[in-house]
């Protein structure tokens, strides 16, 4: 009978007696609401602690949901692929049988007045896609402007159409480019956009719009051209909406794309010296995208000396090399772990700053108080 007693008071004991012992490993004190004191500048602190609390959480949310790229310098080993160039470039000045798009590599390789891949649309004043230049009617006789007052006395020449102005203008040797953009015959197509992607091999070279027809001659590329044509100048002005080697990938910048070259007299070469780097993007879902990065660096000259006289060929010339390095780009993915002790670091934090803070001003104050009471 002692013994059942004796154990039915352990029993009855044992619950509150480990409650009471797990009291003694409570970090967070407890203070009755009787004694707790609020304070103004308690409240500002709090609440300047909350928006700066919410603050660095946005920031830390923003930084786990971007991606973080890693770099990798490996030995480019694609030299036997060919390489995509797109281009879009727009030049207001220059009629599109006036130039040929063509491609040079240092293994000889040649491109020709690029056609089928690469696009050349004439354009009209306004920068739109041309209609066409105007047709004479039967019995019609356009102009020929200039040349007309070179002609013998009483004989009537007729331009019906842009190239007949231009063949008259030879004829008589005037240069004709400057009456290009106001002549009735030629004014619907003042300009030319070149457009589409052209496929080279890795190795250095360049891409060229320039003046004349192009062609090859002895292994040589040459382009050919009346020099009495372009002694009063010829206008490269030029836009360059897109320059893109290999795959287009997000994020990837093309210095170039955006730049405008304004020509107000002369005939200008152009030349933008590019520094190409292999780039290989590999994706989350296992998928790799093959692009490159680029500088770049340019140069333009006037190449009308004097009237009658050039020392280069007016164009537009994008000059190549590749690097021998590739670059991958991987995407790394940070764990939620490290989110999550970020936002508490972040918390507790300032927090407790917050406390020190508001704990050092209520006993500053509350000593100012003291003694102005004394």
């Amino acid at each position: 009978c002692a013994s059942s007693i004796f154990l039915r008071f352990v029993m009855h004991r044992s619950p509150a007696s480990g409650t009471s012992k797990l009291k003694h490993f409570d970090l967070y004190g407890k203070v009755h609401d009787d004694y707790r004191i609020k304070t103004q500048s308690g409240g500002i602190i709090s609440l300047v602690s909350m928006l700066i609390m919410a603050l660095l959480f946005l920031s830390e949310l923003q930084s786990y949901l971007r991606a973080e790229i890693l770099d990798h310098i490996v030995v480019d080993t694609t030299l036997n692929q060919k390489l995509p160039i797109g281009l879009n470039i727009t030049f207001p000045h220059i009629r599109c049988d006036e130039v040929s798009v063509d491609t040079v590599d240092s293994k000889g390789e040649n491109q020709v007045d690029i056609a089928g891949t690469l696009t050349k649309v004439n354009l009209d004043l306004a920068g739109a896609p041309s209609k066409g230049d105007p047709v004479a009617k039967p019995g019609e006789c356009f102009s020929c402007l200039e040349a007309q007052d070179l002609a013998q006395k009483g004989e009537k020449l007729c331009c019906n159409t842009c190239q007949d102005l231009k063949e008259t203008y030879q004829d008589f040797g005037l240069p004709y480019f400057h009456i290009l953009d106001s002549a009735m015959q030629c004014r619907n197509s003042v300009g030319c956009r070149v457009h589409g992607d052209v496929s080279v091999s890795k190795v250095g070279g360049n891409v060229h719009v320039a003046l004349g027809k192009s062609t090859v001659r002895d292994g040589k590329h040459v382009h050919e051209f009346n020099l009495k044509d372009v002694s009063d100048g010829f206008n490269t002005s030029h836009i360059i909406h897109r320059l893109e080697f290999g795959e287009r990938v997000p994020g990837v910048e093309s210095p170039l794309e955006g730049t405008a070259k304004i020509v107000l007299k002369g005939a200008y070469m152009f030349h933008y010296y590019i520094k190409l780097v292999p780039t290989l993007f590999e994706r989350d879902d296992g998928k790799s995208q093959y692009t490159h990065q680029y500088s770049v660096t340019g140069q333009e000259k006037d190449v009308l000396v004097r009237q009658g006289e050039l020392a280069g060929l007016p164009g537009v010339f994008l000059v190549y090399e590749f690097t021998p390095f590739m670059v991958q780009k991987s995407v790394k993915e940070v764990p939620f772990s490290h989110f999550l002790i970020s936002v508490c670091a972040i918390i507790g934090g300032v927090f407790t700053v917050a406390g020190l803070l508001d704990a050092l001003l209520y006993r500053t104050t509350k000593r100012w108080k003291g003694k102005a009471h004394i």
